[in-house]
């Protein structure tokens, strides 16, 4: 509902309800009823000069859940703020609850937008900012215009709203569109330009929302094709092929990569193997010998039609079982193990010279004492070590801080029967016996207990273990491989390590770079990880943009590789999209807090005796307030930070900031 503005009557009737609480016959039904509602809250015109915003932590969560209102609403934002552009306007959307998701304006009134806190996060709904287009939009679910004194709040009286709801498919209120500006510029069209846009973005939404259910089914179908353990190839009347399975692929001796879009005649010779001899199409079962570039083949072609509607054929659906015999499969000789110095990733020169040293002391078998933080892939390293020249023998992973010490010895070098209260009858072999001939890798070796140490570096020496309970003296032929995350040698001088063993240990010396050191690595890591754990999970994820991957680049990464592989697995399993933002995989970023791009570590403990580490706002208010300091304007520090000026404006009025 619109109509030409009378600013005198409107301030004579605001200021004697006001004054007096009695509300004038000529005011719209929609202001009445708003007013009436705002002084049964007991809201003060006068009393508000800035609208309230919600905490940082509140405005994220509720960016997450919009995620898809942002991305159809901005650009339909961004056109209407161009026809305004120079007018004093500025174009808001909000949420259902009225809090300020985006906000597109001219630069040139930013400023005077943040006195009035018109920034992303504050809340526009009726109990909060009184009387306004936003609050009545979401109170009313209809468009609505609200101009100059028509506002209950007075502080708000110099502008004009224009404000139209969004709806998802169901008429499900999802938030509001908004443009205000100086109320000298109250026209009708105003508020015709928001609906249309608020239609469009329904529209938008709805389209959206279509194609998200069309990925999933495609992704339910792709995912029943894939278990099958048949070929499946599915064609248009055409012979195009609009759907293969792996094992489809391989009977017709190419992939499902290649062959997506292709006529199946380009594949086989010159045969559509999917029609009789009269060239139509049918539901049949029957024995075929397919030939293609590469060869014939038998097969079982089981195919069932697919019709439209009206009852035309549409095309068809094939299972294909090869006939053939099969040949036996090629088992992996590889025991116990699955790396190779081709699953270590990354181009870093630190990461290249380990993985240098590591190839060239694979081809002996001298003692590797491998070196890296927790999580940086060190039984990566020791089994690619072991598989370069001795994957046909065993590797045997032993992680030293599992281990009761009680049990150690027992489980290291073995024990003979009746040797202890509960061994077994006939003894057991210890991992060093498991591993003859091949590898024994001792993970947190610096957790050995003393007394399994000094038995260590006899075995190391003589190179024979002794079971426990036992005589005899049992020759072992193997590698040894350690490995720790502490420094050896500071344990030796705190006497929690024996000397003489980390001199037989330290024979060849490889140190594993921090994740944090090798920045530069995080993109490629990134593709890999996304490729492999989109196939696992059964999605298509889009790569991630250039913005979420400085966001992962500015994270310190405390569990190296393995929580960067972790954070993406929970991001791709959780999403519901078919992409990953920064807002989201920040979610599984822990312990740090973000201003923009920079991120910010939390203390691990007080920087004075009996100080209280600070708080992840206190870091975030710590640094605003540096930027400000030192670069002496808001523009200057915004860049700085990494974010919009909107954003610091917002933060700076979360915080009372400007109070300082």
């Amino acid at each position: 509902m619109v109509f030409m503005p009378d600013f005198e009557r409107l301030y004579r009737d605001w200021r004697r309800y006001y004054e007096e609480g009695v509300l004038s016959e000529t005011l719209r039904p929609d202001i009445s009823a708003s007013w009436k509602r705002c002084g049964a809250l007991g809201l003060d015109p006068l009393a508000l000069n800035r609208t309230p915003v919600v905490s940082e932590e509140d405005f994220q969560e509720r960016v997450r859940k919009n995620r898809n209102l942002l991305d159809e609403s901005i650009p339909f934002m961004m056109e209407l703020q161009e026809f305004v552009a120079g007018s004093g306007f500025s174009t808001t959307l909000t949420d259902v609850d009225g809090v300020v998701l985006e906000l597109i304006c001219d630069p040139e009134i930013l400023e005077e937008a943040f006195t009035r806190n018109l920034v992303q996060g504050s809340i526009w709904n009726e109990k909060r900012a009184g009387t306004n287009a936003t609050g009545l939009a979401i109170t009313t679910a209809q468009p609505i215009q609200v101009i100059g004194e028509e506002h209950y709040f007075k502080c708000y009286h110099g502008l004009t709203c224009s404000a139209s709801p969004i709806f998802d498919a169901q008429g499900q209120l999802l938030g509001v569109l908004d443009m205000s500006g100086p109320k000298e510029f109250s026209f009708p069209h105003t508020l015709g330009m928001v609906v249309a846009a608020t239609k469009a973005i329904t529209r938008q939404l709805c389209i959206a929302e279509s194609n998200r259910q069309l990925d999933l089914t495609n992704h339910y179908l792709k995912a029943v094709m894939e278990s099958m353990d048949k070929g499946v190839v599915a064609v248009d009347v055409n012979g195009k092929i609009i759907g293969i399975n792996s094992d489809g692929a391989k009977i017709l001796n190419t992939t499902t990569f290649d062959s997506y879009g292709k006529n199946i005649l380009d594949i086989m010779e010159g045969e559509n193997i999917l029609v009789d001899g009269t060239g139509k199409f049918q539901s049949i079962t029957r024995e075929k010998k397919l030939v293609t570039g590469t060869g014939s083949i038998n097969c079982l072609v089981n195919q069932r039609l697919i019709r439209h509607d009206n009852g035309d054929v549409a095309g068809v659906v094939a299972t294909l079982k090869d006939l053939k015999h099969k040949a036996p499969v090629k088992r992996d000789v590889r025991k116990g193990t699955r790396f190779t110095f081709d699953d270590i990733l990354g181009e870093s020169s630190s990461l290249l010279r380990s993985v240098h040293l590591a190839k060239v002391a694979s081809s002996g078998d001298s003692t590797i004492l491998l070196l890296g933080d927790s999580g940086t892939g060190k039984e990566m390293f020791a089994q690619a070590v072991h598989n370069a020249h001795q994957s046909d023998q065993p590797f045997v992973a032993v992680n030293c801080a599992a281990i009761p010490e009680n049990l150690m010895e027992s489980i290291l070098f073995g024990y003979e029967e009746g040797s202890f209260t509960g061994a077994s009858r006939h003894g057991r072999k210890g991992k060093f016996e498991l591993a003859e001939g091949g590898t024994i890798f001792l993970d947190e070796i610096g957790e050995m207990p003393m007394n399994t140490q000094t038995v260590l570096l006899r075995v190391l020496q003589e190179r024979y273990v002794q079971r426990i309970g036992g005589t005899k003296d049992i020759p072992v032929n193997l590698r040894v491989i350690a490995a720790t995350n502490q420094n050896l040698l500071e344990a030796v001088k705190e006497k929690r390590f024996r000397q003489d063993l980390y001199y037989r240990l330290n024979v060849l010396e490889i140190k594993i770079p921090a994740l944090k050191d090798r920045p530069g690595d995080i993109p490629i890591l990134a593709e890999a990880f996304m490729k492999e754990l989109s196939e696992k999970f059964g999605k298509t994820i889009a790569p991630l943009l250039p913005s979420t991957i400085r966001v992962l680049e500015g994270y310190d990464w405390p569990g190296n590789v393995r929580q960067f592989r972790h954070a993406i697995e929970q991001a791709i399993y959780f999403t519901e999209k078919n992409r990953i933002d920064d807002y989201f995989i920040s979610d599984y970023l822990p312990q740090q807090t973000r201003v923009g791009a920079v991120m910010m570590p939390v203390s691990e403990g007080p920087t004075v005796a009996g100080a209280v580490p600070p708080d992840l706002k206190a870091l975030e208010m710590q640094a605003i307030r540096e930027a400000i300091r030192r670069l002496g304007d808001k523009k200057k520090a915004a860049a700085f930070l990494g974010i919009s000026r909107s954003t610091l404006y917002r933060k700076i009025s979360q915080y009372h900031l400007d109070e300082d």
